[in-house]
């Protein structure tokens, strides 16, 4: 195996898709762009900033921040933040929920914690809906 000719063809790769204004290529959510700031799913809830402290907090109540919610609740600790933008748990499947949307890879591979949740994927490859759900749970 040439790893120098796996490099040079990776860097290439990596160059064609590079632009050149960087970030500058993106737009601030403003004007006619702002309600995508907002949550479409739920009503704004304001409530007084959290001020406890936690043994631990981390950030997004996707697949990441629910499995290692889990494993943290399997080792015996109980004191976990998740702050989450969303109005729900979901991540991703949260707020893609376009018709159609679906998970291109198996779901008994793809979604986690299935036999902690006791719960069995109605197809080979769900819905969105359904992996929603199984965030919920």
């Amino acid at each position: 195996m040439d790893t120098a000719a796996i490099r040079e063809k990776y860097r290439a790769e990596r160059d064609k898709r590079l632009r050149p204004d960087g970030n500058d290529q993106y737009i601030e959510p403003t004007g006619r762009y702002a309600h995508y700031l907002e949550d479409p799913y739920v009503e704004p809830a304001p409530r007084n900033p959290l001020t406890d402290e936690v043994e631990f907090a981390f950030i997004g109540g996707g697949f990441a921040g629910l499995t290692t919610g889990a494993a943290l609740k399997q080792a015996g600790i109980t004191d976990v933040r998740i702050i989450e933008k969303g109005g729900d748990f979901g991540g991703t499947w949260y707020w893609n929920r376009y018709p159609g949307a679906m998970c291109d890879t198996a779901a008994m591979v793809y979604m986690p914690l299935l036999e902690e949740t006791g719960h069995m994927p109605s197809q080979k490859y769900v819905h969105a809906p359904e992996i929603l759900d199984h965030c919920r749970r």
